[in-house]
């Protein structure tokens, strides 16, 4: 037994990872190679755990503080994996074990291998959100600040799925610099506008406008709205009077916002997700308000159903004491609370059959029909009843059905499909043979984007986008009827009914247009009349937005594109700001209010944004033509539309710079260096760089069964690295002459800092540094007022600079909202179906 215990811990010592302390010679074994094991974490971790890939443990680094941690080991030549992660504090210890090829890193004898950084952000007390990113520059700084021997002799190479040839383009580059790379890292700050019809604070004040809810009888309407404080209030409007009274005020904003009946309202409670607070309206009080008493339902959970035959009760789900969900009928009596669900137990439940539920749907009779469930870490829908449900349906990578509502009777799904169509249709899904059964509706050449029920739950009407204004079309002549009358009340707006009484004599309307933020219309159908409920920023007011206008053209390969300019009014050529949005695969610009495009309309310049090839709303087939065109064809696309706007419109083509967000931010780089004379600037907000590196430092890439999507959509770095390095303008940095803007955030986990951060490296090494502006805490798409404050500010004062000042000013407000990453994702957008 001794003897056997000696050779086990032999064993294990020469399976175990060599720290190499900084200047130190590694000494390695002809089998051994080096590795660095890099650790981000923002909480203190007790330990991580490394271990070989076919078990055994490798290595325990202890703990580790706040920020980033690197360490250099020399191992046996083999496949290794980051195991578990152990977090202490405040008494409370928390194991998070790490599972599948993500983790998973090789080392190979004789060269320095690095597996990416392990990323920790705690969510919680036990959560947190966890990835490998490749983060190789500040790993090769950190080589050549400790470690400089071991650097100069050998190979750097990433130890991932996918290769990364950044290490050797860097090395090459850095070979005659002998500069820190702190003096390479710096950028220089934005200018500041000369002037602003309106700041960037006030464009971006977040919009009044919360939940809503229009009583079945079209009476009572109930509404959150933030007012000039930014406190949120629950209102209650008699629209039959005029009446107006306040139900609470809060820091945040009320969630859901429903109507059971005529006289009850159920309230998602604000600032606190999954609680719930039922109000009860008596018409009529002595002083003219109407009574209202505020009961809660004990419990936090989910309205699954409001069950509208069942006067008494609602169908709720939420998580028992044993993190079991639960489905409920909840009966809302009480005055001071309501405690059906917090009081039911779990052996009672209605949801039985299923494990690992995390949802459900019920018919029109309340019962329980379908759910989503988590199988193999996959969310499924299941179907049937009285306890017997079967898988009928896996989500795809692309395409397939998606699913929409469910029918009164729980026998039919409805939803959207463009499976063997030439575009996305509405279609009816029979759960029981698994299969699209019908087709509701479908237009050539258009991707339908919404459905219309009635209070039968029947489908009355689909929407799509024509010319970027979003389109109602009703199946009956009642309802054609009425939408013609609603854009002949409303031209050249977006007008939808997102709320109804049940006779249908009663609508609320959200209206907008590419130069109106959205608002809140109240029309009576019989008498005709449409009066004013809310404005989503009235601040903005008397400011001279701009109207969009519709281009159509024909690309190099002669593929029919939209495109739209907005257009300042006044006297002679605009200078011209190319706007690409991100995506680009199912993504469009649509002529809602833009508060990016109206921004820099207001400044004087012309906007141009395009649909290029892989847009959303134009079928499949235009859809699948951006597979793999990254660079090139969706470029060519824009420069068409381009060359058309600066033909037939007052743009100065001496006086055009490109910006984008997300890809639009990559189209900028790509273009600049595509078509050099063309452009005065770019700016890129988290845009893509490096395109290799999309694939070894992106949450798109993380699940396996992404990965051939993105591979079809971007290139596989496996087999087609060089096509994608000649796409990439990290690696054209010489071509990349133009003046630059980045824009990023460090917590990017779709398009990492690592591309801001490289290219930064890169641009100071040939001695022409960018405008930078990087922000902390903030991931691809920007939450912050100052944020955004902030880069809408240095944007406009980096354009400024390279196409002339802006106009005078326009007018003024105040506030702040949030910037959409990917453009046409605006205020417009409609809140309900």
């Amino acid at each position: 037994m001794l003897a056997m215990l000696c050779l086990l811990a032999v064993a294990d010592a020469a399976a175990a990872m060599r720290r190499i302390d900084p200047g130190e010679d590694p000494g390695l074994k002809p089998d051994e190679g080096l590795v660095v094991l890099a650790v981000d974490a923002n909480a203190q971790i007790s330990s991580i755990r490394v271990d070989h890939a076919g078990g055994g443990n490798a290595e325990v680094l202890n703990y580790l503080g706040q920020g980033r941690t690197l360490g250099l080991y020399a191992a046996a030549a083999g496949e290794y994996e980051w195991a578990r992660i152990n977090v202490t504090g405040w008494n409370v210890r928390t194991r998070f074990d790490l599972k599948g090829e993500n983790y998973r890193f090789e080392v190979i004898a004789g060269q320095i291998s690095y597996p990416g950084e392990l990323v920790m952000r705690p969510l919680g007390w036990t959560s947190a959100r966890i990835h490998v990113a490749n983060h190789g520059l500040p790993a090769i700084d950190w080589l050549e600040r400790n470690h400089p021997g071991p650097y100069r002799q050998y190979r750097f190479a990433y130890a991932g799925h996918y290769p990364d040839p950044f290490p050797e383009f860097y090395r090459a580059a850095r070979a005659d610099d002998e500069r820190p790379p702190a003096e390479l890292d710096s950028g220089r700050e934005p200018p500041k506008p000369a002037s602003l019809p309106v700041d960037a604070e006030t464009m971006w004040r977040p919009g009044r406008i919360g939940d809503y809810s229009l009583s079945p009888s079209g009476r009572l309407f109930a509404e959150a709205v933030r007012d000039d404080d930014g406190d949120w209030s629950l209102r209650l409007l008699d629209l039959q009077t005029g009446g107006e009274q306040t139900l609470l005020t809060r820091r945040r904003a009320p969630g859901m916002v429903v109507w059971k009946d005529d006289f009850t309202l159920v309230v998602e409670e604000p600032g606190n997700s999954y609680s719930h607070v039922v109000y009860r309206v008596a018409l009529g009080g002595a002083d003219g308000a109407h009574r209202v008493q505020r009961v809660p339902i004990i419990g936090k959970g989910r309205v699954v159903d409001l069950l509208p035959d069942d006067p008494e009760a609602i169908l709720f789900e939420g998580y028992d004491s044993h993190r079991q969900l639960a489905v409920h009928r909840v009966v809302l009596r009480g005055d001071r609370d309501i405690r059906g669900f917090a009081t039911a137990k779990t052996r009672d439940r209605l949801n039985k059959g299923v494990e690992r539920d995390i949802a459900w749907f019920a018919d029109g009779h309340g019962r329980l029909r379908a759910a989503v469930a988590l199988r193999d870490e996959e969310a499924v829908l299941l179907y049937g009843r009285d306890g017997v449900y079967e898988e009928v349906l896996r989500p795809r990578p692309e395409g397939g059905f998606e699913p929409a509502g469910l029918s009164f009777d729980g026998a039919t799904i409805y939803g959207f499909s463009d499976e063997g169509r030439p575009q996305r249709e509405l279609v009816a899904f029979d759960p029981v043979r698994r299969q699209v059964v019908r087709t509701l509706f479908s237009k050539e050449g258009i991707d339908i984007v919404g459905l219309v029920v009635d209070e039968r739950r029947e489908p009355v009407a689909a929407r799509y986008y024509l010319s970027g204004q979003l389109v109602t079309e009703y199946f009956a002549e009642s309802g054609q009827a009425l939408e013609r009358q609603l854009r002949e009340a409303f031209p050249g707006q977006t007008v939808a009914v997102v709320d109804r009484s049940d006779d249908g004599r009663q609508l609320i309307l959200w209206v907008d247009g590419s130069d109106r933020p959205a608002r809140l219309y109240h029309l009576d159908v019989a008498a005709g009349r449409a009066a004013l409920l809310e404005e989503s920023a009235p601040w903005l007011d008397g400011l001279a937005f701009a109207p969009t206008r519709v281009l159509r053209v024909d690309s190099t390969d002669g593929l029919p594109v939209e495109a739209f300019l907005t257009l300042p009014a006044g006297a002679g050529d605009k200078p011209l700001v190319v706007f690409p949005h991100g995506g680009p695969i199912g993504v469009s610009d649509r002529r809602h209010f833009d508060r990016e495009v109206q921004f820099l309309a207001l400044q004087g310049f012309a906007v141009l944004q395009v649909n290029f090839r892989g847009s959303e709303g134009y079928g499949r087939a235009f859809r699948e033509a951006g597979m793999g065109s990254y660079g090139t064809r969706i470029e060519d696309d824009i420069e068409a539309a381009l060359q058309a706007a600066l033909a037939a419109h007052p743009v100065d083509g001496k006086r055009v710079c490109m910006l984008g967000s997300s890809y639009g931010g990559y189209s900028a780089l790509i273009s600049a260096i595509r078509w050099p004379d063309r452009f005065r600037c770019a700016v890129s907000i988290s845009g893509v760089s490096d395109r290799p590196l999309f694939f070894t430092a992106s949450d798109s890439v993380r699940d396996a069964s992404l990965r051939p999507l993105m591979e079809r959509m971007m290139g596989d770095p496996r087999t087609q690295l060089e096509q994608m390095k000649a796409a990439s303008p990290l690696y054209r940095v010489d071509e990349l002459r133009v003046p630059l803007m980045l824009v990023h955030g460090r917590e990017d986990d779709r398009v990492d800092f690592e591309h801001t951060r490289r290219l930064v490296r890169m641009l100071n090494l040939r001695g022409r540094p960018p405008v930078v502006l990087a922000f902390p805490r903030m991931g691809h798409g920007f939450t912050d007022p100052v944020a955004i404050d902030i880069a809408w500010t240095g944007i406009a004062g980096f354009l400024q600079q390279h196409l002339g000042p802006a106009t005078a000013a326009a007018g003024a407000g105040g506030g702040r909202d949030d910037m959409a990453t990917d453009a046409g994702a605006g205020e417009g957008s409609i809140g309900k179906p």
